[in-house]
């Protein structure tokens, strides 16, 4: 376990607010690659951005079946295991989010319920004529119809959100990073925005603990943080604590670090 000093020395409200922010990372170790490559470039298809899927709608369904053949062994890692347990030691003692970028269901699979999709989820349809949401039908094709409305023809695709749409819960996510008390970024690039910019809003609204935790971290950071390249990363240095290394090994440490905190200052009679 990490022992975590925390800067705030009390909460916003009476509970301690923690918002977790995911990425790729979570599940890298799980089997479920990246959208980049060592480099930092994107190594995804065309078939994902929102403007292609409608011009080739069956090129899109089959990359949708194909990753959830790919995925369908995947297991979750002790990544995602360590937020399920850090939200299930805490639910009476803190406020817990974990908003993903992430569509797979392994947050899911470990127990985690404190998480929403960013993105999207694989677990879920939805009609792209009608808007209603659903559980998933898949595999996918142009001759699926949908259970709300009866349309076909490409109506049904999965709950995903494009390269070029608007991600999920931007109408509320912003009011609750601004309560945050803890922010903790995880397997994340900090090159995708509206993401990238959450750890910004919890600072300016006196977030005064907002940890990262990355395989892909500079070297400068530790040696030399004054030549870091600033358009590779803007929001680096919005963050107090930096961890470098894998999800599945850093993240249950850093949680335990910090629940033992909470609890500390919340029923310190109660701890050793």
């Amino acid at each position: 376990m990490y022992k975590i000093p925390l800067n705030s020395q009390g909460w916003k409200k009476e509970r301690p607010v923690v918002v977790i922010l995911s990425g790729a990372g979570l599940s890298a170790e799980s089997g479920i690659p990246t959208y980049r490559d060592p480099q930092s470039n994107w190594k995804t298809t065309n078939a994902f951005d929102a403007e292609e899927a409608k011009r080739n709608p069956q090129l899109f369904l089959r990359e949708t079946n194909e990753r959830i053949r790919e995925w369908k062994d995947a297991k979750p890692n002790a990544a995602h295991s360590a937020i399920a347990d850090f939200t299930r030691r805490l639910r009476d003692r803190a406020s817990i989010l974990h908003i993903t970028q992430n569509i797979d269901a392994l947050s899911e699979d470990a127990g985690d319920t404190s998480v929403f999709h960013l993105h999207g989820s694989i677990l879920k349809s939805r009609c792209q004529h009608c808007g209603a949401h659903f559980p998933r039908l898949a595999p996918y094709s142009l001759e699926d119809v949908c259970p709300a409305c009866g349309k076909s023809d490409g109506a049904v695709r999965p709950d995903i959100v494009l390269f070029g749409d608007v991600p999920y819960g931007m109408d509320w996510i912003p009011g609750v990073i601004r309560q945050a008390d803890i922010f903790i970024a995880v397997g994340t690039s900090l090159l995708v925005y509206p993401a990238a910019w959450f750890v910004v809003e919890a600072m300016e609204h006196g977030c005064l603990d907002r940890i990262l935790i990355t395989k892909d971290l500079p070297d400068e950071l530790f040696t030399d943080p004054g030549h870091i390249d600033l358009d590779e990363a803007d929001s680096l240095f919005e963050y107090t604590k930096f961890f470098r290394g894998s999800a599945a090994r850093i993240l249950p440490q850093v949680l335990e670090g910090i629940a033992w905190e909470i609890e500390s200052r919340l029923s310190p009679k109660l701890l050793p």
